[in-house]
């Protein structure tokens, strides 16, 4: 059996109810966990700042700023316990955000972790998420972000080549997608040549400090490497407080794409 038809069933079985994904919530002194299974953390909230990231990984997503400090439209794939969506609602005004989660009982958490309610400009969608990005019009979105994991691994739908294809076909002019993975996956390595594939090599890896998650950011119309600032600058609209909290993983992802362009 191929890796491509054995994902296909993995992915049929989740959609069919079939697996044994247990979603609960966890509590650690001042924060509440999301986790999938016995162990694995999905998304942490800080019960005395809900919209802090405690997660170094999604503080690494918002390299994103680098390269679109401004998006008009956001798409994102896997909810969790919601804080990206929460952390770019509040401090990124203006923008239109769409969150497509499969499962109905983590969407059904959302007032726990204090997700904002459906709104003129955000809103949280049931449905598959690579059947989404394959019904959407070309160059829909600003940002994409792709976050699907259940307790053992990344949702196999949102690692194939036709579905990083489609995110290419969604981002406008100037777009990037940035995809949160785990490199200890049996299928890392893949996720990486099929994402390099959809995007013409312009592609950035950026490993996090914690849980062995990488970080991927792609373009498909000038490379990640090129045209970078010079000097971290905070996004407008974006609070100091917001930006503190951000400003390190940031610069992070800026010294790695100076490493890899030093070095192209």
């Amino acid at each position: 059996m191929t890796w491509d038809i054995e994902s296909a069933l993995q992915q049929a079985a989740v959609n069919a109810g079939l697996t044994l994904r247990q979603v609960r919530i966890d509590h650690d002194r001042f924060e509440r966990a999301l986790r999938f299974g016995a162990t694995d953390v999905q998304s942490a909230m800080d019960l005395r700042n809900p919209d802090h990231l405690v997660l170094n990984y999604t503080r690494l997503m918002m390299g994103f700023v680098l390269f679109q400090p401004r998006p008009l439209n956001m798409l994102m794939i896997g909810l969790g316990g919601g804080s990206l969506p929460k952390f770019c609602h509040r401090h990124l005004p203006g923008t239109d955000i769409t969150v497509v989660e499969i499962d109905p009982r983590v969407i059904a958490l959302r007032d726990q972790f204090e997700v904002p309610p459906d709104q003129q400009d955000f809103r949280v969608v049931q449905a598959d998420g690579a059947d989404f990005v394959a019904a959407m019009d070309d160059a829909s979105y600003d940002v994409i972000m792709v976050d699907g994991f259940d307790a053992e691994s990344m949702s196999p739908a949102l690692g194939t080549y036709n579905f990083y294809a489609h995110c290419a076909r969604l981002l406008t002019t100037g777009g990037v997608m940035v995809c949160n993975l785990h490199e200890l996956d049996l299928h890392f390595g893949a996720y990486l040549e099929r994402i390099a594939l959809s995007f013409d090599g312009s592609t950035l890896a950026v490993a996090t400090r914690e849980y062995g998650n990488s970080v991927v950011f792609a373009r498909n119309d000038t490379s990640v490497c090129t045209r970078l600032p010079k000097h971290l600058q905070r996004p407008s609209g974006m609070s100091e407080p917001a930006w503190t909290d951000i400003k390190a993983d940031v610069h992070t992802v800026l010294r790695e794409a100076r490493s890899t362009q030093a070095f192209a």
